[in-house]
């Protein structure tokens, strides 16, 4: 059996996952540490090691205590928001890994993604789209962000799981030149020790074909930022099915978040995501890998 135990320390809840095991000396049931977890309002799932994660008693316990500084911790994503706008705006690499260390000390990495950098990436797409920022800026802010996403990836890599052999191909349709979300994926898959093959931004529908033939992945990703570009999606979509029939295909992005021109994905065998958190989308992916038994052909 399995839990999170409150110890409280100077008026401050801290958190520990303990077991418990059997003393078979004193015929007795005692209480053995797994890990130390840190202040109680601050525990996050992405904290607890993978196989506890589905366990009732640790669901309930984040979902009760995550939630006493949630005021508090909204006014510090709000504030920490502002300040990283700023740090990507002035192409201040140094202060925006200075951000990304302090919120993820406190909420993981996983939310720094969700909760800070896409709202922004999504702010600044807007304001551009809008002419309140300038091209310059916005050309900034991007290359900031995929270079703090480079060195996310270099402190936190891992090699390819031996146990899951999963190969994972992402890429944009041809004429997208946005491929920061696709960055974040392979940032966060890369985490999890799969085996990523990051093709974006923009390549043609054949150049992927090849490269899937090559790769032979178990899954392929397609993001899509501009709406202008989804008919091209759902063209490089009926190409991959040509050749890959059962492929798994994931394909999301800001361009399918507000539109109806979702026909036709549905008849492609494709998984629209839209308007999902990013944990919400990497249990999803995670889900389909798992249930994969050989690479497709």
């Amino acid at each position: 059996m399995v839990y999170i135990r409150r110890k409280r320390v100077k008026g401050i809840d801290y958190a520990y996952i303990v077991r418990s095991v059997w003393d078979q000396t004193n015929s007795s049931s005692k209480q053995k540490t797994v890990k130390y977890l840190g202040r109680a309002s601050s525990v996050t799932e992405e904290m607890i090691p993978v196989e506890y994660r589905n366990d009732p008693s640790i669901i309930s316990f984040i979902t009760r205590y995550s939630r006493i500084d949630k005021e508090k911790n909204e006014s510090l994503t709000r504030r920490l928001s502002q300040n990283l706008f700023e740090m990507l705006s002035s192409g201040d690499l140094h202060s925006v890994i200075r951000i990304f260390d302090k919120y993820t000390d406190l909420f993981g990495t996983m939310q720094f993604f969700d909760n800070m950098l896409r709202p922004i990436m999504y702010e600044i797409g807007k304001l551009w789209a809008e002419e309140k920022l300038d091209v310059a800026t916005e050309h900034v802010c991007v290359n900031t962000e995929n270079a703090l996403i480079k060195v996310i990836n270099e402190r936190q890599s891992k090699p390819a799981n031996k146990n899951n052999k999963a190969k994972v191909f992402i890429c944009t349709p041809n004429g997208e030149l946005h491929n920061l979300a696709c960055n974040v994926l392979e940032s966060i898959l890369l985490s999890k020790g799969h085996k990523v093959y990051n093709a974006s931004p923009s390549l043609p529908s054949d150049s992927i074909i090849h490269s899937l033939n090559n790769i032979q992945p178990e899954m392929i990703l397609i993001s899509v930022t501009l709406e202008d570009n989804i008919q091209t999606t759902k063209n490089l979509i009926r190409k991959i099915r040509t050749a890959f029939p059962s492929l798994p295909i994931f394909v999301g992005g800001i361009a399918l978040n507000n539109t109806n021109k979702l026909e036709g994905f549905d008849s492609l065998n494709t998984l629209v995501i839209r308007n999902v958190s990013l944990p919400d989308t990497i249990k999803s992916i995670k889900l389909r890998l798992n249930v994969m038994p050989t690479p497709h052909a």
